[in-house]
């Protein structure tokens, strides 16, 4: 019975520590105060391949490739 709780325990720590360690990939909030154009942009390593926007009541957009990395910049209308 004891070894059973040890395995038990084990294999337990190691999911907490499994789950603990992922990073966490939130979207940072928009800075306070006004309305703000949201730009998607999508990268190849270095090279903007991508973008899509929308806010500032204007019509949203979008051109190139909108998948591979992904960075959200908030900039002010």
């Amino acid at each position: 019975m004891k070894i059973r709780r040890g395995v038990l325990a084990a294999v337990l720590a190691a999911g907490v520590l499994a789950l603990g360690s992922t990073p966490a990939h939130a979207i940072p909030p928009p800075p306070p105060g006004g309305d703000n154009l949201i730009v998607f942009t999508y990268y190849s390593g270095e090279q903007v391949i991508g973008q899509r926007w929308f806010g500032c009541n204007q019509p949203a957009g979008q051109w190139g490739t909108l998948n591979g990395t992904l960075k959200v910049f908030f900039t002010p209308c």
